[in-house]
């Protein structure tokens, strides 16, 4: 689980991508034929791999631009070893380790991430400089991570970063920190230290998305107890309205202050892909990032891509997830890796509002292509294969 979720924009994937790639096809692959294999998994594999491979060609053979064949591959990679983690984490005695394994992971990322916030006035001499031809920051001994440049602040006198932990960007961080909320909220319910300190590190990151996120969670979660037991309200009040004003300043920045070209770059990477969707919206443009960032600069656009604030990411990259890939993969593609992704199988405790926080986490971080996220997609392909197989005597 832990190399699943490091999968998901660690600052491992980032500089050494291709070799988390394979390790988690071959540590999952192996897993996965370890034990005795079912003709009925054997046949769900072969399915799923038929499925995505027929799209993942149709889109490369129908592309508006050459793509590279160094792409395909690694996007068949990465659907190969999120269907062979889905089958092995579907497996009935693999299914019930699926919460305890990801539960101990978040678990590990949030003292982390905490460690990392608060440690930065103490060690920020001691920072060196890392980077690649994609992203650059600073760390210190390769443990803890700053985008030191742009998201640093100062409060009181001191020093501080936002709080990325072990991901590239804080709002991935938040994504993840979110999940133990939702987890600790919704499936385990059970608030403790570790709830406590879960809405801490999500402050620390200062996302907008982040902050949202948790109002929402929290007004769900606490609106729960409450009609439970009256006695919840005052301090539900109190830290719901913290988090309400919290927020409200963080989106105020971004659409008013030094924040403002951030939300102008998630509102373009929101609306300029629907003119590539219009004009190609059966097989999209291609996956090939690389391509696609040469396509979309020639739709006409009303936003000036030279006022955006692209310094962290050089290649100009989409923070859109969904609406990158529905312009770069077309909407059938699209539509049925979201209609999976709402039957996924592993967190079943409040299914449209995990749906939907997942939806948002999506479209705000380019994180939908990563094992880690494709494994819930593909357990709801699974499950749409059990209920509609044929019966094999």
């Amino acid at each position: 689980m832990l190399f699943l979720v490091l999968t998901a924009g660690s600052m491992l994937f980032v500089f050494f991508r291709k070799e988390m790639l394979y390790f988690v096809f071959f540590l999952f692959s192996s897993l996965f034929l370890a034990k005795h294999i079912y003709k009925r998994e054997l046949l769900i594999f072969v399915q799923l791999l038929i499925l995505f491979l027929s799209f993942l060609l149709i889109n490369f053979l129908f592309a508006t631009s050459t793509q590279s064949t160094q792409k395909l591959f690694a996007n068949i990679v990465i659907f190969t070893s999120s269907i062979f983690s889905a089958l092995y984490y579907s497996r009935e005695e693999n299914k019930k380790q699926f919460i305890p394994h990801l539960y101990l992971v978040l678990k590990i990322i949030l003292i982390h991430s905490l460690i990392s916030f608060f440690i930065y006035p103490f060690i920020q001499s001691f920072l060196f400089e890392i980077s690649n031809s994609r992203y650059d920051c600073v760390s210190f001994l390769n443990i803890f991570f700053y985008l030191k440049y742009t998201h640093s602040f100062s409060v009181l006198g001191i020093d501080l970063v936002r709080n990325q932990g072990i991901f590239w960007e804080p709002g991935v961080l938040q994504i993840f920190l979110n999940l133990l909320l939702f987890i600790i909220s919704f499936v385990k319910k059970k608030r403790g230290l570790i709830f406590w300190l879960t809405v801490l590190a999500i402050f620390t990151t200062f996302s907008t998305t982040g902050l949202v996120v948790m109002f929402i969670l929290l007004l769900i979660s606490f609106g729960a107890d409450i009609r439970k037991n009256i006695l919840f309200l005052p301090i539900s009040v109190l830290l719901i309205a913290l988090v309400y004003f919290v927020t409200a300043a963080n989106i105020s920045d971004k659409l008013h202050g030094e924040g403002q070209y951030s939300f102008q770059a998630r509102f373009f990477d929101l609306v300029q892909p629907l003119y590539m969707v219009y004009e190609n919206p059966l097989t999209g443009v291609g996956l090939d990032d690389e391509q696609f960032m040469n396509t979309r600069q020639k739709t006409n656009f009303s936003l000036n891509l030279q006022a955006l604030d692209f310094s962290n990411v050089n290649d100009k990259g989409s923070t859109n997830s969904i609406m990158f890939f529905l312009a770069a993969a077309g909407i059938p593609f699209t539509l049925m890796l979201l209609l999976m992704l709402y039957h996924q199988a592993f967190i079943l405790e409040k299914r449209n509002l995990f749906f939907i926080f997942i939806i948002i986490s999506l479209m705000t971080e380019p994180i939908m292509l990563r094992p880690f996220f494709l494994t819930f997609v593909i357990s709801g392909g699974i499950g749409f294969i059990n209920k509609f197989r044929w019966k094999i005597y």
